[in-house]
Formats: C-alpha cells, structure tokens, sequence
C-alpha cells in the first residue's frame, strides 16, 4: 500500500494475569534461565483474531483450554534490545481448577504473591507493573460480584 513504508512494524504480545489463592503463575523462560515472564506469546504471521491467539498461546504454554478472560488490565509499548518494537496486552484471566502443565519454554512455573515480584528478574521491562495492576483489576471485580 502507498505510504506504509512510514509505519511501524512491531511484533504483538499477549500475556496473562492468572491469580489463584492470591498468587499469580510466572514461568523462568527456558531460552534466558533467570528470566521471567508470564504465560502467553505473540500472534502468529496471518493470525488476526487476538482472542483466538491468546487462547492458542495459554494452551500452549501452561495447558488451559477453558477460562475465563476478566478483560484486559494493562498493556504497553516498547522496543527490545534490538531496537524492534513490540506491542505488550496482558489480560486476566479465572480458572479455578484445572491443572496447568509447563511447556517447552519454561525451565519452570512458580505461583508468587505480589509481595515477592520484585525478587525476579522480569523480560517484559514492566512486568512487575502489569502483575499489580492484575492483582488490583482482580480484587475490583471481586468486591463489585460482593455487591451483587
């Protein structure tokens, strides 16, 4: 198309808040040992449905089928080391039960509370950010379903 050349190109993450017994799950990433993230990934060449994408990329890393998605409680841009952008948009998300499985792409999964992010090193520059916001956008909702 004419005019592209001046638009960005950027790759697009998306992650999750999963919280259960106020903790949240973070994954030591197998490919930077001593590095963490959250469960998710980017969309795919072709993918165009975000929802769908996300879907794919939490069974894949940590197994869920089913859950609930609460909405989407930060997000953010930036560029990696290499100077190419990337599009952060973390969702949280409510499952109850189900087991979750590791991946190939993570070393470990650990489930820490709020009071214990700053004692992990984070790949996403605002990740510890992003879990909080999760933490607060979980305890609105639940106040709000207390009203009910």
């Amino acid at each position: 198309m004419i005019g592209d050349e001046k638009f960005e190109q950027f790759h697009i993450s998306q992650v999750a808040v999963f919280i259960r017994d106020n903790k949240c799950l973070i994954g030591e990433f197998s490919k930077w040992p001593g590095r963490w993230g959250l469960p998710g990934g980017r969309l795919d060449k072709g993918e165009r449905n975000s929802e769908k994408a996300f879907r794919r990329e939490i069974f894949e890393e940590i197994g869920l089928k089913e859950f609930e998605i609460l909405g989407i409680v930060d997000f953010e841009v930036w560029e990696r080391k290499d100077k190419f952008p990337v599009s952060g948009i973390v969702r949280l998300i409510k499952n109850e039960n189900d087991k979750i499985k590791i991946s190939s792409e993570n070393i470990q999964l650990k489930w820490v509370a709020e009071n214990e992010l700053d004692d992990y090193d984070f790949v996403w520059p605002n990740a510890k950010r992003m879990l909080v916001n999760g933490f607060r956008f979980k305890e609105l909702i639940e106040k709000y379903n207390e009203k009910k």
